[in-house]
Order: structure tokens, then sequence, then C-alpha cells
């Protein structure tokens, strides 16, 4: 497997994931909520926007390189 085949699988992932979309959302929100001055929450929503794409591309990586070995 070369660069150009990881590279793409981590690019389909992301946009499958809405890897940007979804922090750019989140951003816009919390963004609103400073203005107003609420208390922003950090928790899950956060949490889940970093992990999840890393958690598919892992995933996918480590079964490719188990079929390739």
């Amino acid at each position: 497997m070369d660069v150009w085949t990881v590279l793409l699988l981590v690019a389909l992932m992301t946009g499958i994931m809405g890897w940007f979309v979804t922090p750019f959302c989140s951003g816009i929100i919390y963004v609103c909520m400073m203005l107003d001055g609420d208390p922003i929450d950090w928790g899950l929503e956060v949490a889940f926007t970093l992990a999840v794409p890393f958690a598919w591309v892992f995933a996918v990586m480590e079964i490719i390189l188990l079929y390739r070995l």
C-alpha cells in the first residue's frame, strides 16, 4: 500500500465522518455561547468530534495492515 492510498483513505473516512464540518459548526455555537455569557461545556461533543474519525481511520488502517501481512 503506497502513500497515496493512505492519503485517499484518510480523506474518504474524514469526509464520511464529517471531520471538518462538525468542528466548524461546533465552533460557531461555542462563539455564540461565549458572546452571550453562557458557560461553555466542552464535554462529549468535542470528544466525539476528535475521537470518532481517529477511531475509524485507525480501525481501517489496522484491518488493511493485518490483511497485507
